[in-house]
């Protein structure tokens, strides 16, 4: 049961949407944060946004496949 497929593919694809959580979309969110100039500044930095809207597709991409995979289990015999 814990060595099926799509199980031991379900953790490591959590691993990897964490790891590009912590590693790509926590940081450059804080980034962003932090350069959001005042109302009389010139605006920030317009590949920022983009890249993070990017890395957090990539993110929910990793979530929607791991939901999919929790909720088909295929080849799994214990039921549906």
């Amino acid at each position: 049961m814990l060595g099926d497929a799509w199980l031991i593919t379900s953790i490591a694809l959590t691993a990897a949407a964490a790891g590009v959580l912590v590693l790509l979309v926590l940081p450059r969110q804080q980034r962003i944060l932090a350069s959001v100039p005042a109302p009389s500044d010139s605006g920030p930095d317009e590949r920022g946004p983009a890249r993070l809207a990017m890395y957090t597709g990539m993110f929910n991409v990793l979530w929607a496949v791991v939901t999919v995979l929790m909720i088909v289990r295929p080849g799994s015999t214990t039921g549906v």
